[in-house]
């Protein structure tokens, strides 16, 4: 399929797509190394996942077109359903930096009159209290670490993702595409992209890569943030590739997870290209020969880092922009 101008027009129209189209193909692979843990969608399974947490909005937590959630969350697969959850049911996503504490997350409240705040179990008992007081009360809804629900921490009167989800429904009607603000980030309100942007970014990269639905797709730019939302969800999603992403990016463990996902493109932060470089050339048992280019935002590229990777690592470093 193309994977520049049509294919990204409208998100509604590729979450009613590709689904159908990919099926049972692998979409997201997730790792927590720290946990051991390695989590693997297909376009169908992450369709549901979505479906059931749009369903969750709208029946359960009172979201409708143009309204906003707060979101106070860590990188992880969960996350990227909530965002295309969110963004499916029409409502816009305005992030807290985890760790940034109750000023931020009152003010994401504040953002618009936010209805609810999807929260990791780490925080939610400091974000229990700005909840209760913000006005409309919105829903608290707590995101754990543990695949089945068990929290390590009091999760107090917050709704478990992980256990109210199931019960919602599989099919969600779908809602036109939201056409204020997507995501924004809180303090820096200067980060903020509409939909169409984030839609226009994900074509952009599609286009520049050659992204295809034959394409394995590594993202080490965080999910929560304009860049790694059009990056690591919206431009695989649009062009029917696969995408792996992880808790956290290793340097060490770049060249073993190019070979054992077959990834064809990588798009790092320029600090985790600096470090795979200097980590040097992936030893010689591994199978780095499907990788055929690296993307890095421009700005920050600098010619030793292009040169470096041409000549030390024999992969084009693709300035994103």
């Amino acid at each position: 399929m193309g994977t520049a101008g049509g294919a990204f027009q409208s998100f509604t129209a590729l979450a009613e797509r590709q689904p159908g189209r990919y099926g049972d193909k692998p979409f997201l692979t997730w790792y927590d190394d720290a946990r051991g843990q390695r989590v693997e969608l297909s376009f169908k399974t992450f369709d549901n996942w979505v479906a059931k947490v749009a369903n969750l909005l709208v029946e359960e937590l009172g979201a409708g077109p143009g309204d906003r959630v707060a979101a106070v969350l860590v990188d992880h697969w969960q996350t990227a359903v909530v965002l295309a959850a969110c963004w499916r049911a029409g409502v816009g996503v305005v992030v807290v930096e985890p760790g940034a504490g109750g000023a931020a997350l009152a003010a994401a409240l504040d953002a618009g009159g936010a209805v609810a705040a999807f929260v990791r179990e780490e925080w939610v008992a400091e974000a229990a209290a700005v909840v209760a007081a913000a006005p409309g009360r919105p829903a608290l809804v707590a995101l754990t670490a543990d695949l089945a629900g068990r929290s390590e921490h009091d999760l107090g009167a917050a709704l478990n993702f992980t256990r109210a989800v199931p019960a919602m429904g599989d099919l969600f009607p779908g809602a036109a595409d939201l056409e204020g603000e997507a995501l924004r980030l809180v303090p820096d309100t200067a980060a903020a992209a509409t939909m169409a942007g984030l839609l226009g970014e994900a074509a952009r990269l599609a286009g520049r890569t050659g992204l295809g639905d034959g394409d394995r797709l590594l993202s080490g730019l965080g999910l929560l943030t304009p860049a790694g939302a059009a990056t690591g969800l919206l431009a695989p999603f649009g062009s029917g590739a696969g995408v792996v992403l992880a808790s956290a990016f290793e340097p060490a463990r770049f060249w073993k997870r190019v070979a054992d996902e077959r990834v064809t493109v990588a798009a790092l932060a320029p600090a985790q290209a600096e470090s795979v470089l200097a980590a040097g050339p992936p030893p010689a048992d591994l199978d780095r020969s499907r990788l055929r280019a690296v993307t890095c935002p421009a700005a920050q590229v600098t010619v030793a880092l292009r040169t470096g990777f041409a000549e030390r690592l024999g992969v084009p470093l693709l300035p994103d922009g």
